[in-house]
């Protein structure tokens, strides 16, 4: 892209949106049989350079409502990818490695906090979207502290369909934005 290409939003719905669809994906296939292998390792590293991708798109996806939301929604999605790789130090002690992983997912629950409110005030996104990904916000901040206080209580697994809803809302209606949204 060069520096007189402007990014619609439509492009950074449909980056965000497949980023979004590929990571679920690559999650299923790396995260739910963990082993320590180098299979594992490079499968979830490219869950994490999808992380930082998805960030940057999504802020250009949601500049238009607040610049300044937005960049610190997109820190917190890169703060829990920086968490999510140190987290991959630890692949051959699972508990630590899921314990660190906790605490990235509390950045996580914030990003989503923070995006949830975005897409509700955007004015370009439905209301309600933004409003079952604050729900699935209160997952990724509840479940992670519970954890560290000694109770298992999963919150997340209830909470996490506006995630998935957004995902493919990006890719069938958001390629249909066509507002500018920044020039790089």
């Amino acid at each position: 892209m060069t520096s007189g290409e402007k990014i619609t939003l439509s492009n950074a719905a449909t980056i965000a949106g497949s980023g979004l669809i590929l990571m679920s994906v690559l999650a299923i296939i790396f995260l739910l049989n963990l082993k320590p292998t180098i299979y594992s390792i490079v499968g979830i590293f490219l869950i994490i350079i999808l992380d930082v991708t998805v960030a940057v798109a999504l802020y250009f996806l949601l500049r238009p409502v607040s610049k300044n939301i937005s960049m610190l929604m997109s820190l917190f999605r890169i703060v829990y990818a920086a968490i999510f790789t140190t987290a991959l130090y630890k692949i051959h002690d699972l508990t630590a490695f899921y314990s660190i992983l906790d605490l990235g997912y509390i950045f996580f629950g914030i990003h989503l906090f923070l995006l949830g409110f975005l897409v509700y005030k955007s004015g370009y996104m439905p209301k309600w979207l933004g409003a079952l990904i604050f729900i699935a916000s209160t997952g990724y901040i509840i479940d992670p502290l519970l954890r560290f206080s000694g109770y298992a209580v999963e919150i997340g697994m209830y909470t996490f369909f506006g995630e998935v809803l957004f995902a493919f809302w990006l890719v069938i209606k958001g390629r249909k934005l066509s507002e500018v949204v920044s020039t790089p």
